[in-house]
């Protein structure tokens, strides 16, 4: 109860002795409601995301967001708001809104007497973020914007003090993450229990035999194959592997 005085005080009579000096001197007017028309906009309240409200440095009423884009009625005479018109009736071609046939159709019929903007296509186009990472698979077919640039040497040294702004690339190095490659149709390893006298050689050739054999079956990556769809390519029997062949077995003496 003793501090609701204190913060709900009215502030705006408590004056302080350096204040005539600012208006006078300055030229500075410290009242938030009475701003100058020549006083810069606030480019975050143009974005709508300017969180300092009426406490800003900068303008915010007086202008509209709208109206950063010339009224088109008002170019033809046939705008009737006047002065409450959401647009600007001022002829400035910065500010002039798109031309809709050259966005649409890459050309006008007015060519330079066109009164809208006429905006290059690939001024529009983003940056291709995989041709910067250092490959697009696209090559010239892809969509976004292919832009070279020279390695900073400053980046690859370890730190540019430009930072984003720098006019030089640096290089990314975080790749995608490889999926797992699906080997279909590999036989299982030998195991330990399989015949010593097998060469090293055979071995291989078993591994490669499901290639050969029977290319059509499919499973899960990480999982063995049933013994059923199994060919031995010694006997041409099914239902074993060529390193456990009852027929290649040597013969004991």
């Amino acid at each position: 109860m003793l501090l609701t005085p204190i913060f709900n005080a009215d502030h705006t009579t408590i004056t302080f002795d350096f204040e005539e000096f600012i208006k006078n001197e300055l030229g500075l007017k410290l009242d938030s409601q009475t701003r100058r028309e020549d006083e810069p906009i606030c480019k975050y309240y143009l974005k709508g995301s300017c969180t300092k409200g009426s406490n800003c440095q900068f303008r915010h009423k007086g202008f509209d967001r709208d109206k950063s884009v010339v009224c088109k009625h008002w170019l033809r005479g046939l705008c009737k708001k006047g002065d409450s018109c959401e647009f600007l009736h001022v002829f400035n071609m910065k500010k002039m809104p798109e031309c809709w046939f050259y966005s649409k159709y890459g050309e006008c019929c007015n060519g330079e007497e066109c009164m809208y903007l006429h905006i290059d296509p690939e001024s529009k186009q983003k940056e291709c973020p995989w041709y910067a990472r250092g490959f697009c698979k696209h090559g010239p077919n892809c969509r976004n914007k292919h832009v070279r640039k020279l390695v900073c040497q400053n980046y690859l040294t370890g730190f540019c003090p430009d930072g984003l702004n720098c006019p030089n690339g640096h290089p990314k190095y975080e790749l995608p993450l490889m999926y797992n490659i699906q080997n279909d149709d590999i036989a299982p390893p030998p195991s330990s229990s399989s015949n010593s006298n097998t060469q090293p050689h055979e071995e291989q050739k078993n591994f490669r035999q499901p290639y050969q054999q029977a290319p059509h079956h499919h499973h899960q990556p990480g999982t063995f194959r049933k013994l059923e769809d199994v060919t031995c390519y010694k006997c041409g029997q099914q239902g074993h592997y060529a390193n456990r062949c009852p027929q290649g077995r040597p013969v004991m003496k």
